[in-house]
């Protein structure tokens, strides 16, 4: 099937989300966090309302906000059509377009395997994994979620938009339902200025001690997360990973074997731990009796706790 192309302008202000995943409590909140009003241009990228926790409201709102001439939706490679959904929605999500064209943009799911925007295919739009790693640039800004950005960021995790202007694209997918540090991005174009805000339900932590930076030479991610055993642990093990060699120590908990016992990769790893100040408050990820894994201001790392 042809990617189906909307031509639209973008006016005033253009606010973009992606990748909300049936997260209805982080749309809303994400929405009031960068006071969203009808005269603001507000692009939805896709992925509105599978995997997360309430996929049947978050359609119906998203579905409600269509209507207004200000609000462009496109359909990405999780918007699936289930037995649930009313005629309406069904024919809707089918209609839905997989690009949308503006004077010096183009916004994607997944991405575009060219600039050129006749005959492309649908999927190969709605579905383009780690598209800013590949070698294609682009004559105008091309915006896109799917790939969290988590996913680019092989030495440290951040869930931050990322912006790569010497090939002209730009990816949102802050990993909302996809990771457990995840959030919701809302990327922001305003007078040829780019800004972001973020949402998210972490509960806060204020350190108690002031820590430098250090580390940050690995992020394991979902697409190189192949590790080695090096040494076990109740709570913490020694792995090897695969891809570039180089050693780590990450939860047991996070590593995963196959269907025959044997250990075959991790779901996320890092050496990377992060510079806090005491009295601050960062967003905890998960504890552990010496540490706990933070976010802070959307990068991700370790801070050691009083008790180590």
């Amino acid at each position: 099937m042809n990617a189906v192309v909307k031509r639209i302008r973008l006016g005033g202000r253009t606010v973009c989300i992606s990748d909300i995943h049936g997260h209805l409590e982080l749309f809303e909140k994400l929405l009031a966090k960068v006071g969203y009003a009808p005269d603001d241009t507000l692009l939805l990228l896709g992925d509105l309302y599978t995997k997360g926790p309430r996929p049947r409201e978050t359609l119906k709102r998203v579905f409600e906000l269509s209507r207004s001439p200000n609000v462009h939706i496109l359909r990405g490679n999780c918007e699936d059509i289930t037995d649930d959904l009313l005629p309406e929605e069904t024919a809707w999500i089918e209609a839905l377009p997989h690009i949308l064209e503006a004077d010096g943009y183009i916004f994607a799911h997944g991405g575009l395997p060219s600039e050129d925007l006749r005959n492309l295919d649908a999927w190969a739009c709605m579905k383009n994994d780690a598209f800013l790693e590949q070698g294609l640039s682009f004559s105008r800004r091309v915006v896109t979620g799917h790939w969290p950005v988590y996913n680019y960021c092989h030495r440290i995790p951040c869930h931050n938009p990322m912006i790569r202007e010497e090939q002209r694209k730009i990816a949102i997918d802050g990993g909302c339902v996809i990771k457990d540090s995840g959030q919701l991005n809302a990327f922001i174009i305003q007078d040829g200025a780019f800004s972001f805000e973020s949402a998210d339900n972490l509960p806060p932590y204020r350190v108690e001690k002031t820590q430098q930076e250090r580390g940050g030479t690995l992020n394991i991610t979902w697409k190189d997360k192949q590790v080695e055993m090096i040494e076990p642990g109740d709570e913490f093990s020694q792995v090897r990973h695969t891809e570039s060699g180089k050693t780590l120590t990450i939860p047991t908990s996070y590593l995963y074997t196959d269907a025959g016992g044997v250990l075959s990769g991790c779901r996320c790893g890092t050496d990377y731990f992060l510079p806090v100040a005491a009295g601050e408050t960062v967003s905890v990820v998960d504890r552990f009796s010496d540490r706990i894994l933070a976010k802070k201001n959307g990068t991700v790392g370790w801070i050691m706790t009083q008790r180590s």
